[in-house]
């Protein structure tokens, strides 16, 4: 299979996280108000909602919506791109990938994990699957989780919001689209691991220009939270020699794929941000309001 490369700009990037964002937003809402409007009169309107946030199936509806709303803001802003065949994947390349995401998985997660332990102390709601994983729901919830989250934000993140940053240098194209990565996700708990996760990702995308690469990876990545979720197993760490345990090993993975992602690669041509710098300023802004809604929710809800 063949990927393509499209020249996007700055403005074209930030709207389109704003216009994905909103989009998926919006559009989960509408089914939920719209299943309402037919079914509240003869089931309830709160048997509605549980269905979609607590039930695998109406969770995999939702997902869906979500997902569609991405695509749709990669696909409009890729429509009239002239693209380029870059190389197809390499057998040697997809293993190397694959294994990469297991390494980041079990090397990161016990380092982030000890921020996620400090939040539950102070009485912070951890996010998780919002229903019960058995045997009934593998299907619907694989869909959910693994499959299509990966793809569509994919498509999204590193195929139009890095591509669309990435004249402007590589460590602000990287940063800013794992940082955005990591600001769609809305959990507190998880955003250290999406932020670093995402400037990864950003980062085998700027070495590859292969998007089937970043899709590998962040699959493997979730179908390993959802192994842990379902077999209820954990990487969390509280005792002091775990922590620096988790800290040691976090720092040699980072010094370990930084030499061998940047090895060799030289820098892209940097130019100004000009005229597209407000609606990047913008839409960073309209995030920032956002995060902190989130927060305060999270802390006073």
């Amino acid at each position: 299979m063949e990927t393509t490369e499209c020249k996007l700009t700055a403005k074209e990037s930030s709207l389109a996280f704003v216009l994905g964002f909103i989009f998926a937003q919006v559009s989960v809402l509408v089914l939920i108000v719209a299943v309402s409007i037919f079914a509240s009169p003869f089931v309830g309107f709160e048997k509605i909602n549980n269905f979609f946030y607590k039930n695998a199936w109406g969770y995999l509806l939702s997902t869906i919506m979500l997902d569609l709303a991405l695509f749709g803001a990669y696909f409009y802003f890729n429509r009239k791109k002239e693209n380029k065949i870059v190389a197809k994947p390499t057998s040697k390349k997809i293993l190397i990938y694959f294994l990469l995401a297991v390494a980041t998985f079990f090397c990161l997660a016990p380092f982030i994990n000890c921020f996620d332990t400090l939040l539950a102390k102070l009485g912070i709601t951890l996010n998780d699957i919002p229903y019960k994983l058995n045997a009934k729901s593998i299907f619907p919830s694989m869909l959910s989780f693994v499959i299509l989250p990966p793809i569509f934000e994919e498509l999204l993140f590193r195929g139009v919001i890095f591509k669309g940053l990435k004249p402007y240098g590589k460590a602000f194209s990287i940063f800013f689209s794992g940082l955005f990565f990591a600001i769609f996700h809305m959990a507190i708990d998880q955003f250290i691991y999406q932020l670093l996760f995402g400037m990864l990702l950003a980062i085998i995308m700027y070495k590859e220009n292969n998007i089937l690469y970043t899709i590998l990876m962040h699959t493997t990545n979730n179908l390993l939270a959802f192994l842990f979720a379902y077999f209820n197993l954990s990487l969390m760490v509280s005792h002091w020699a775990f922590i620096l345990l988790a800290i040691i090993l976090f720092v040699a993975y980072v010094t370990l794929i930084s030499f061998v992602l940047f090895k060799g690669n030289k820098n892209s041509k940097q130019i100004s941000l000009g005229k597209n710098k407000i609606y990047f300023l913008a839409s960073l802004a309209i995030m920032i309001i956002l995060w902190i809604v989130i927060i305060l929710t999270t802390i006073f809800g």
